[in-house]
């Protein structure tokens, strides 16, 4: 999966690879808040449902 989230704690992080973030693989340099998390990967360019994807992998209780 190009997007990929790890939970920790209350917190994520991400790593990112192409064809996703622009082409250039990028990761979070420490965890962040979830709606920290979608914010930078929407910068990047990463698509609203890959990134609905790999939350739910990570967490399937993200949304709640």
């Amino acid at each position: 999966m190009p997007i990929v989230i790890e939970k920790v704690d209350d917190m994520y992080r991400a790593r990112v690879s192409p064809p996703h973030g622009g082409g250039e693989p990028w990761s979070t340099v420490e965890p962040l808040p979830r709606d920290g998390l979608i914010e930078a990967l929407r910068a990047l360019g990463c698509h609203q449902t890959d990134i609905g994807d790999a939350f739910f992998a990570a967490d399937p209780g993200w949304v709640d």
